[in-house]
């Protein structure tokens, strides 16, 4: 797993502002998209609003994939599970990291998405940035099947290079005003989510109410069960409550043992928080 360059998140930061707009034009384009149903799985092909393209590099495109579970209602509030995959070379797709995780997610009534480029993009171009473009596109795409999904809370998944992904994301969407409800990391080698806040200037009490769920592999020689271990210690240092560690067996691979678990706690607190 390479290490996450903050610098393009920190030094393209002010580009976020115009992100909200674009948002609402998107939603308004796209009113007349059918309304998402219960159970299904659903593929789209969504063009980057033009504000949002300035983060993306040379992207234009997302592929977004969106499950349901077997009891959506549009016309309720569901919570929503962005998945992002690690960046390493056959290993990047964020759509493919889902379908392991589509299972467990919709079983614990989860909404769950995700998104890639249209393209392929090279290791060194796959910024903090593009992700949050990606995603944030993807979720422009729900909220026009689905009416209420602008008020959803998130909660942000990856494995590897994707769960530090994952946290720099809950904290980028935290500056939009979006509400985080946890954040399920596996496989993961470096803290990524007080490091992030921090940066972001999101770190306050509300945010270390935040539920950090950590699953490591018990065989697992790129991250180890010991470095999930000093994670959560750092977590706990920097003041963060809300926090799990569970071991799995076997080595450093996708494994969804532990995250239906991680929804329903986070649900849970969520509840408890608001």
């Amino acid at each position: 797993m390479r290490a996450l360059n903050a610098s393009a998140v920190l030094s393209r930061r002010a580009a976020l502002g115009v992100v909200i707009a674009a948002t609402t034009a998107a939603r308004r384009a796209a009113a007349d998209v059918p309304t998402l149903k219960a159970d299904e799985l659903v593929e789209l092909r969504v063009e980057l609003p033009a504000d949002r393209q300035g983060l993306a590099g040379k992207v234009r495109v997302a592929r977004v994939t969106v499950a349901t579970p077997a009891a959506f209602d549009p016309g309720q509030p569901w919570r929503v599970l962005v998945v992002n995959a690690t960046s390493d070379p056959g290993y990047q797709s964020s759509r493919a990291l889902m379908t392991a995780y589509r299972a467990a997610a919709t079983a614990a009534g989860w909404v769950v998405l995700a998104a890639d480029p249209d393209s392929e993009v090279a290791q060194a171009e796959d910024s903090l940035t593009l992700r949050y473009a990606l995603a944030s596109t993807a979720l422009d795409a729900v909220h026009a099947r689905w009416r209420d999904a602008g008020q959803a809370t998130l909660a942000f998944a990856g494995f590897s290079g994707g769960a530090k992904y994952s946290g720099w994301l809950a904290a980028l969407f935290t500056t939009q005003g979006a509400r985080v409800g946890g954040l399920f990391l596996a496989g993961v080698n470096e803290e990524p989510v007080a490091t992030a806040a921090q940066k972001l200037k999101v770190l306050d009490d509300g945010y270390r109410s935040i539920p950090v769920f950590l699953q490591a592999g018990r065989r697992d020689t790129v991250a180890p069960p010991d470095k999930h271990r000093e994670i959560l210690d750092e977590l706990r240092k920097r003041g963060f409550r809300a926090l799990r560690l569970e071991v799995v067996e076997g080595g450093h691979r996708v494994d969804a043992t532990q995250l239906q678990a991680a929804l329903e706690w986070f649900a849970a607190s969520d509840d408890a928080r608001r």
